[in-house]
């Protein structure tokens, strides 16, 4: 497979003292070819499977304002873009910043954007048949299996029907038990995001950083298994489908994060951040959100480049809860973790070197972060740097 990809950008600036201008865009070209073992370039099955090609474009206008003495910066833009199995895209943007203060150490900031996710080459067109049939969702890929539009069954209603039959035998299994599934070929998904936040230098030693933030997702593209309820020309009916394909009800994510940088006496500097996550739905689903990512994490750090001559270290704690990782891979819970992390170094300036002694996750149990992903144990290193300009 290949990828072509341009893209252009102009500041015109220099041009108009009254606002700031900047237009760019870009042009991307996907050129698919898996010898059909991914891809869906043989659904005919003639044994001559063919590339398939995706094409897309986009471009933007930013317009960008100083005023009030430059302490205040107003700035919006808006985009377009097309791609060439969907319909077009049009999301924008907007953000103003206050700075503060004598030095104009203390700077707010909001913003309001919109922004879309087209589905990825495999959302578009993979067919992948396994136990389950991973099933690209565009309708030049899916509707010759017609699962779509009403012509499947849930997963669960499924099984329960066939239990059902089980249980029943001789007799058939109830119908009744069976739900039709209604959803359409998958689209864009669409965000539209709000976030405050505050950043400056208080007291001349300690450096904040705040910010909150709320995102609706609409169109959320996920997958989900499905029954077809009839035969096609290529499968049986009773073949399960996993496509990719949008929810029909809205999704937030809200959360809030915080850090600081603290300069201490004798070059001593204290760091921590924490950030808080969270994923709604608005009703109880089947479908997989994939949010993937813990609701709390901290970090905290100390420092001193040159605690004695020419020796400096640096020491980190990092901490995350528990959290629910799923995907079509698979799903389970990942337990929370800590981590500790430390390096000491010496330079040498008459050779004009560093010698750094560290480790990560030192002395610490093994951890991972996702289903089926590798576990991470410690790391201890030296390492020996010359740099020419190292005063």
């Amino acid at each position: 497979s290949k990828m072509f990809h341009t893209e252009f950008n102009y500041n015109f600036g220099h041009l108009t003292d009254a606002v700031e201008i900047q237009d760019g865009g870009n042009y991307r070209k996907y050129d698919l070819f898996s010898d059909n073992t991914v891809f869906n370039e043989d659904p005919e099955g003639t044994g001559n499977p063919q590339r398939i090609g995706i094409g897309e474009f986009g471009f933007y206008t930013q317009l960008s304002k100083k005023v009030a003495d430059d302490r205040l910066k107003l700035t919006a833009s808006i985009r377009y873009d097309k791609n060439e199995n969907f319909e077009g895209q049009t999301t924008p943007r907007a953000s103003v910043v206050y700075s503060a203060g004598g030095n104009r150490e203390h700077n707010f900031r909001a913003s309001f954007q919109t922004g879309f996710r087209n589905p990825s080459t495999q959302a578009q067109f993979i067919y992948f048949p396994t136990t389950t049939v991973l099933l690209g969702g565009t309708q030049a890929n899916a509707e010759r299996y017609g699962i779509h539009n009403g012509g499947a069954w849930t997963h669960p209603s499924y099984q329960a029907f066939i239990q059902s039959s089980i249980n029943n035998a001789p007799n058939p299994g109830d119908p009744s038990l069976l739900k039709t599934i209604d959803f359409d070929y998958v689209q864009p998904e669409q965000l539209t995001a709000y976030e405050v936040g505050y950043k400056g230098l208080i007291g001349g030693k300690l450096l904040l950083d705040v910010n909150y933030y709320y995102n609706k997702y609409t169109n959320f593209i996920t997958q989900i298994n499905v029954v077809s309820k009839e035969d096609s020309e290529y499968l049986p009916a009773g073949t399960v489908f996993r496509p990719y394909l949008n929810v029909d009800q809205d999704i937030t994510s809200t959360g809030f994060g915080i850090g600081m940088s603290y300069k201490l006496p004798k070059g001593f500097v204290l760091g921590g951040n924490y950030s808080y996550a969270n994923f709604d739905l608005d009703a109880e689903t089947d479908f997989e959100p994939g949010f993937n990512t813990p609701k709390d994490r901290f970090n905290l750090s100390l420092s001193n480049r040159e605690v004695v001559d020419n020796l400096g270290f640096n020491i980190g704690f990092k901490w995350q809860d528990e959290f629910f990782w799923e995907n079509s891979f698979g799903s389970s819970m990942m337990p929370a973790y800590s981590s500790l992390d430390a390096q000491v170094s010496y330079k040498v300036k008459s050779i004009k070197t560093v010698f750094k002694l560290g480790g990560s996750n030192i002395g610490g149990k093994e951890y991972r972060s996702n289903t089926g992903g590798p576990f991470v144990g410690s790391l201890y290193y030296l390492s020996i740097n010359f740099d020419q300009f190292l005063n």
